[in-house]
């Protein structure tokens, strides 16, 4: 190991392996990043015996890793607990005394700490090192938005509204804690902090790493529609759901069309899936290419949730041609009509993707756009050196002050 790199301690909520769904892929390689010039330290929290044991790659991402246990049934406990409080349910769920004294132990040697998300920010909110609070979305606009749907009623609104209010107060207030925080979308920060510059929260958008996703062209014969996405959480098994329930009826109507869903899922949600008429599931793959191979289109039926999808940038760096609502469109810098096509009502959906069937030589002009999109706008070393170079500012300012 280097000796003259500082050191960073990077505290995440998940063990970032095996790097797959958003959240871990955005850790990931912000941290792969961060190697080049830093010696990191990953603290993990891991809710599974399998998530301990796990033998980690030799990526030369992390010099040093550990982990702690946190069961489910403590942070249910946590969260219960936490139901009278004004915490968020989310900071509560997280919360863990063998964590914390992981902490303690570790950051004197270092010198600075990458927190991700705000589930672990109370972890270091009172530290003095320099402290970093990547925080991804604003997940309070996530929680109201869940709150909306026509199923979200009785005691499922009442948590959800509780929650959206705690988290928004909490995430506008914790970056007054941190020397910089991170968001991936400008409508996040706009969310969060309307009319403000907020100078101390930067934006900082996904990357998308194309050499594991080679650009083809695309026939529209196989009419196979492509989702990507880790089915365990609330946003893509609600895309899932209504695409499956609302649009695929209508379309297969039309012709043979076929829904994939590719991605990490519990067996009994997958078995549901199954039930649709049309749906194939594929569970965690390898390669994601491998699982698109035969894909017409890609498909981001997003209605609740926020920042930018890393499955749009995905289906554009393989060549797919995208349809996604005005929700996964947002904060995503593509041209709608060019690079994307925009559909919000089931109708609206059947409509633009027999559209692209139809037209084909237009969906291929619209695939090479996209991808040309992504590979000038959204390489992970563009998004990312920004970044660099505000913690980089941060680190050499702190070392710079007198003992």
């Amino acid at each position: 190991m280097t000796t003259d790199k500082k050191k960073l301690l990077v505290l995440t909520p998940r063990l970032p392996y095996p790097v797959i769904g958003g959240d871990k892929l955005r850790i990931y390689h912000l941290c792969k990043a961060l190697s080049r010039q830093y010696s990191l330290t990953l603290l993990s929290l891991c809710e599974t015996s399998e998530e301990m044991e796990c033998e980690l790659p030799d990526d030369g991402v992390f010099d040093r890793v550990e982990r702690v246990f946190l069961s489910k049934a403590r942070s249910y406990m946590n969260t219960l607990l936490a139901l009278p409080t004004r915490t968020p349910l989310q900071v509560a769920y997280y919360r863990s005394r063998a964590f914390a004294a992981a902490v303690e132990r570790l950051l004197p040697s270092h010198d600075g700490v990458l927190v991700h998300l705000v589930r672990c920010a109370e972890y270091v909110r009172k530290s003095d090192k320099p402290r970093v609070l990547e925080m991804t979305d604003a997940i309070s606009l996530n929680y109201s938005r869940v709150k909306q749907l026509k199923n979200a009623r009785g005691l499922k609104s009442r948590v959800l509204s509780l929650e959206a209010q705690r988290l928004g107060d909490y995430e506008r207030t914790v970056v007054d804690d941190f020397d910089l925080s991170v968001l991936v979308s400008q409508t996040d920060k706009d969310y969060l902090f309307p009319g403000s510059n907020a100078e101390n929260v930067m934006v900082c958008s996904n990357g998308v790493d194309l050499s594991g996703l080679p650009y083809s062209v695309r026939s529209t014969a196989s009419r196979v529609l492509i989702f990507i996405g880790d089915m365990r959480t609330v946003q893509n098994e609600d895309m899932c759901h209504f695409f499956a329930q609302d649009v695929l009826p209508l379309l297969r109507k039309r012709a043979d069309y076929r829904f994939r869903i590719v991605g990490s899922i519990s067996p009994a949600l997958a078995e549901r899936f199954r039930t649709y008429d049309g749906v194939e599931v594929t569970g965690r793959v390898a390669s994601v290419a491998d699982a698109a191979r035969d894909g017409a289109i890609g498909v981001c039926p997003m209605r609740i949730g926020a920042g930018v999808q890393n499955k749009i940038l995905e289906y554009m760096a393989l060549g797919l041609p995208v349809v996604a609502t005005s929700s996964g469109h947002e904060g995503l810098h593509a041209e709608a009509g060019r690079d994307l096509v925009i559909a919000n009502t089931p109708l609206e959906f059947v409509d633009r993707i027999e559209w692209l069937m139809v037209n084909e030589a237009a969906a291929v002009e619209m695939a090479a756009h996209a991808r040309r999109f992504v590979e000038r706008e959204h390489g992970w070393g563009r998004m990312i050196d920004p970044l660099l170079a505000r913690l980089d500012m941060l680190l050499s300012r702190d070392l710079a002050r007198p003992s």
